[in-house]
Parts: structure tokens; sequence; C-alpha cells
């Protein structure tokens, strides 16, 4: 492990290995690696990385929200957001020594930090080259703020001050609770059940002194709008039965819903696939003009 102020990188073979263990795609990887001669070539970008790896490493744990990290361009279009890949792999050894110190296994880590791999991923099946666009989403994975407990990815975090809706009964402003971020798959009651549980015990054994009293979710599968279209003993409807949700539905998301479903952009509905329910319902309720909302939910844990 280097110093939190420093900028050096992982070597080109080290970065490979790492990139690979957490299932980044062998296009991906060559693409990162392309781009760590300009990197270490650019004065401005390693004065970059050296600030955000502090940054991340002073902020180890700790379920704060950074400041935004801004997406890079000229002129540094060559290197652009993936500079941010090789913070993350900068601070791989911390992010691991701190899983191994509560328990972690390094497979655990890996599955969580395979995040960086998927969002590699979506950004290259929605715009066809290498790069990222979700460098403020990852920070949670490396400062291990998050982690994989099967179906459900849960966090450490803080009720979002500018939430509405909560009283007396639910989380208030800025309290600690655990927060459901729900990767793809079918999202059975029991594996959620299972997901839940395994996430309050090793949240209360590992940080019972932040008293997680809510488990909360934003999501799209939390749209009421759903039970227009979906069986009412649908997966997502009985996912959706936890949550006392929020009142005020917030801004049209329909565009950002259709690139998580689908991984294509929201500009041509015609070439989207058909194929179930689910994706059916989405296009269908677009095309009549109506919107889809990110909603917050909670539920006692």
């Amino acid at each position: 492990m280097h110093e939190p102020g420093t900028a050096e990188l992982p070597s080109a073979e080290q970065a490979d290995a790492w990139l690979a263990e957490i299932g980044v795609a062998p296009e991906d990887r060559l693409a990162v690696l392309a781009a760590r001669p300009a990197l270490a070539a650019s004065p401005g970008l390693l004065a970059l990385l050296a600030e955000r790896r502090g940054q991340l490493i002073a902020h180890l744990g700790d379920p704060r929200t950074l400041p935004d990290w801004h997406d890079v361009g000229p002129p540094h279009e060559r290197v652009g957001n993936l500079v941010y890949v090789w913070v993350f792999l900068s601070v791989l050894p911390e992010v691991r020594a701190f899983h191994e110190r509560h328990g972690v296994t390094r497979r655990d880590g890996s599955r969580i930090l395979a995040n960086l791999a998927a969002q590699l991923a979506a950004y290259r099946s929605l715009h066809g080259v290498a790069g990222l666009s979700e460098q403020n989403w990852l920070t949670r994975h490396f400062r291990a703020t998050i982690l994989d407990f099967g179906r459900l990815h849960v966090e450490r975090s803080y009720f979002d001050a500018d939430a509405p809706g909560h009283g007396a009964a639910g989380p208030v402003r800025g309290e600690p609770v655990l927060s459901l971020h729900i990767p793809e798959g079918r999202l059975t009651p029991a594996a959620c059940d299972e997901s839940i549980a395994a996430a309050t015990a090793f949240y209360r054994r590992e940080f019972g002194h932040e008293d997680h009293r809510f488990g909360v979710c934003t999501s799209w599968v939390l749209d009421p709008q759903l039970r227009s279209y979906l069986a009412a003993d649908s997966n997502i409807l009985a996912f959706q039965r936890r949550f006392e949700l929020a009142p005020d539905p917030g801004p049209d998301r329909a565009g950002t819903v259709v690139e998580f479903v689908f991984e294509r952009p929201a500009d041509h509905l015609d070439a989207l696939p058909q194929d179930t329910s689910l994706q059916r319902a989405l296009v269908t309720h677009i095309r009549a003009g109506r919107p889809w909302h990110f909603r917050t939910g909670w539920f006692r844990l």
C-alpha cells in the first residue's frame, strides 16, 4: 500500500490481474490499460488521481456522501473517465484489507467490486466504446460501504435529508439506515428475505453502534404504476409490498429506467426487446406518454 496523497499507479500487469479478478471483460481491460501511458504522462491527471485516491482513503468505511466526481473531458479525452478506474485500482489493497478486518472473504469482496465490471460493460453497451459514467456510484464500493448479500446489495447510509414523506413511524432525517440495491436477476421473496436477514446480522455485528432501524430503497422497481401491468403475485410487486412509500414521486426518469433494464438508450423504443411482461410494460407506458419514477420506500428491520 502507498500513502493516501501519492499518485503511484499499479503496474499494467498488476492492474490487469486485479481487473480480471473482479470480472472486467477483456475488451474493457484492454481499454483501461491503454489509457495508462497518457495518464502517467499527465501531471494534471496524476494530481486528480492523487486527490480522489486521498478522498477514498480518508473516507474508507465512511457512509457519508462524497462531493461529486466530475466527468473528465478536454484536453484529457484520450483517458476520460477511465482515470477513475485507475483511482479505484489504486485503493484496492486498502479496500481488501478493510473487508478482511470485518470478516468479508476475498471472494465475497470481489462480488461487490465486480460492479465496476458491470458499469464498464453497461457503458460499452449504451455507447459502443469503452468508458465510465457512474464513478460517483462506485465510490461506495471502493470505500467498502456496500456489500453483496446474495440477491441484494446492501449499503450503510443515512436517510436522505431531502427525501419527503417520512414521519414519526419512519426514519428521521440523517438517521443511519441500510439501503437496498437490486442487481439484475429474479427478485424472489425467499432470496430477498435471506439477503435482508444476512445484511442485518452482519451490520449489527460489525457496525452495531450505528443502530440501523430501517431498510430503505430508492428504485424504479417501487413505482406503484407497475401494478397496472404485472400480476399481483409477481416478484416485483411482492418486493414493493415490503415498503412504506414516501408520497413524492419525483421527476420523470423513464429514460434512466430504460437504460437500467435494457442497457440501451430510450430514443428507439421500437428496437427494444419485448420478451417479458416487464419489458412490454415499460415500453407501453412510455409510448402512452406517461412517466416512470424512482420511488423511495422504507420498512422496519
